[in-house]
């Protein structure tokens, strides 16, 4: 369920939406000029489509995909392929294991295909390269057939079985525990920030609001998008990472309050509906992040804590300073730009502002737990519109031919418009 969950919201391509995207990479050519020009590769058909690279026309994408014109398709394959491969790859591991797949895939095909000459070993081509610093240069020392191979390991599949799904902290049984076993090999929860400051003493002996309660519903639906996502790796980038963290959360990212839980909850949605448009992010992914929250709040064990709810607070402080320290270097080694300066005072504004709600649960949190069933009302109710929606698309889909008009083709911007 974890894996179906993160495969959603990153899901690797199939051959069809590979093809789908390819078709979108050409550009249509009008019906008058298809009647009297025939394909340039097959020289049968008549051209429907034009290769944006090199003006030469086409029938279908298997023409584009033709030896005559490789270098086109290749530059296609290559942008795709390494765009996926890092986003599959946050670990160095992870990368290793790519290769060695592909290693391996390619050395049993040459022992199959003992009519074609011997590839020379992948290995030694990948001697002395970073593939740490620079995953772009490994396409450079991969032969034609290895570049055929590796596009089709990651359509089918193979790529993505090879990555390890990370499991949030907060899931985990041993996490769970009150009491847990110092010996267990699963992932601890971050640690607690120590010598927390005392709130009164923030406020000095003001009253906080009681709106900070969902402020916190916010940033914890923001921390679980933003470690699932980076799967559990958020570290290793830090600049990305809280980012990601700023453009899911209003309420670090514009310094914004909440005033109920579905307000906290909504903002969250909308941010991600916002962020990931142009991508295929699943409802069901969503939900996952909604059901996150409920456990985050609730704590370990069946006795309501604070634990999970600090431990969460200390890692996202824990996440700025990391990328503060990195913000100041870079500043130090180029000279100060505006976004990089706003970036710095975004992220001291917000490492107080967590600090502030860290804090406030130290000595106001217990509170917060009288929101679980809101929090619960949300995701019941957000999953019946999921039901709901899922309803209507299949009614759609099953009477698509009923419901559809007949239309003459258009020029729909660089997308392709199949002629009759």
């Amino acid at each position: 369920m974890e894996e179906r969950h993160l495969q959603m919201h990153k899901e690797v391509k199939t051959p069809a939406s590979v093809e789908e995207e390819l078709t979108e990479h050409l550009i249509n050519i009008s019906p008058d000029k298809a009647t009297s020009l025939l394909c340039k590769m097959c020289l049968v058909a008549k051209a429907k489509y034009t290769c944006p690279r090199c003006n030469l026309l086409y029938c279908s994408v298997s023409c584009y995909q033709s030896e005559k014109h490789v270098g086109c398709s290749e530059a296609f394959y290559k942008d795709w392929v390494v765009e996926e491969l890092k986003e599959m790859t946050q670990k160095p591991e992870d990368r290793h294991k790519v290769l060695d797949m592909l290693n391996k895939d390619l050395e049993e095909r040459a022992q199959e295909d003992s009519n074609e000459e011997s590839d020379d070993d992948l290995a030694s081509r990948l001697t002395g390269l970073d593939l740490d610093q620079d995953i772009s240069t490994v396409w450079g020392r991969l032969t034609h057939k290895e570049k055929e191979d590796f596009a089709k390991m990651l359509q089918d599949g193979r790529l993505a079985k090879l990555i390890e799904i990370w499991t949030p902290w907060w899931r985990l049984k041993t996490n769970n525990k009150l009491v847990t076993d110092p010996k267990s090999n699963e992932e601890e929860m971050p640690n607690i920030i120590a010598d927390i400051p005392d709130v009164n003493m923030l406020l000095k002996n003001k009253q906080p609001s009681s709106d900070v309660r969902f402020d916190l519903i916010n940033i914890l639906f923001a921390y679980s998008f933003v470690t699932r996502i980076h799967n559990g790796c958020h570290f290793e980038c830090p600049m990305d990472s809280t980012q990601d963290l700023f453009e899911s959360c209003t309420v670090l990212q514009d310094q914004l309050t909440c005033s109920s839980t579905g307000e906290a909850i909504q903002k969250g949605l909308d941010c991600l509906y916002k962020k990931n448009k142009s991508e295929n992010s699943s409802h069901e992914f969503y939900l996952t992040l909604l059901e996150d929250v409920k456990m985050l709040v609730s704590g370990p064990g069946t006795v309501h804590s604070l634990t999970f709810m600090s431990s969460a607070l200390s890692d996202l402080i824990l996440l700025l300073k990391t990328s503060m320290t990195v913000v100041k270097k870079e500043l130090k080694s180029q000279e100060a730009s505006e976004d990089l300066n706003s970036f710095k005072s975004k992220l001291f504004k917000s490492e107080k502002k967590l600090t502030f709600l860290l804090s406030w649960l130290q000595r106001y949190g217990m509170g917060v737990h009288k929101l679980l069933p809101l929090i619960q009302f949300e995701l019941e109710t957000r999953q019946s519109e999921f039901e709901d929606m899922k309803q209507v698309k299949s009614m759609v889909e099953a009477n698509f031919d009923v419901l559809k008009s007949p239309a003459e083709p258009h020029m729909q911007g660089n997308k392709i418009v199949e002629l009759t």
